[in-house]
């Protein structure tokens, strides 16, 4: 009995073991000025390292290449140096790094664009991504059904149902039996 409830004990416990979550945050801020086209455009990206002591670290951010051609990147006052790998024509991989850890929050680096849009209009320009998680674009049309939707279909919440009883059973009878020894 003791064996059943120590492990039983373990394994909710695993189930609910929470680890810490490393929150580091970018934040992308747009210039506020009046666009025009042939201009050069500088975007702030600030970093928070929510406390903890980063010597590198990278961030991705897509732009709209119809609108805005890469020039360059420059560090802010984060990292000393900053390096940005272009990828896929509307995506940018920026990664920084210093050889003293940084921890707190600042400017992570400032990247300009040139304004290559052919009429007026207001759109979102740029966005920032985790290079872990690839941006994935929006579908380009509508998906094309494979089968028409079946109303009145029960079966897999049948099946639930019915195992979930049945391991509450077991854990009842199991109890019980452990209880009397």
């Amino acid at each position: 009995m003791k064996i059943f409830l120590s492990v039983l004990l373990c394994v909710l416990g695993f189930m609910f073991y929470t680890s810490s979550v490393f929150a580091l945050t970018f934040d992308l801020i747009a210039p506020t000025e009046q666009l025009v086209r042939g201009q050069e455009v500088k975007f702030t990206i600030n970093i928070n390292t929510e406390g903890k002591s980063l010597s590198s670290t990278s961030i991705g951010m897509t732009h709209q290449s119809q609108y805005l051609e890469f020039i360059s990147v420059s560090p802010g006052d984060t990292f000393t140096t900053v390096s940005a790998d272009v990828q896929d024509g509307d995506k940018l991989l920026i990664t920084g790094s210093s050889t003293s850890p940084y921890s707190g929050s600042g400017v992570f680096a400032y990247v300009t664009y040139k304004l290559i849009a052919t009429g007026p209009g207001s759109t979102q320009l740029c966005a920032l991504y985790n290079p872990a998680l690839t941006p994935t674009p929006g579908p380009t049309s509508a998906p094309i059904p494979t089968s028409l939707p079946k109303s009145g279909e029960s079966k897999s919440t049948v099946q639930g149902v019915i195992l979930a009883s049945l391991f509450f059973v077991a854990a009842g009878i199991s109890l019980f039996v452990f209880k009397k020894t």
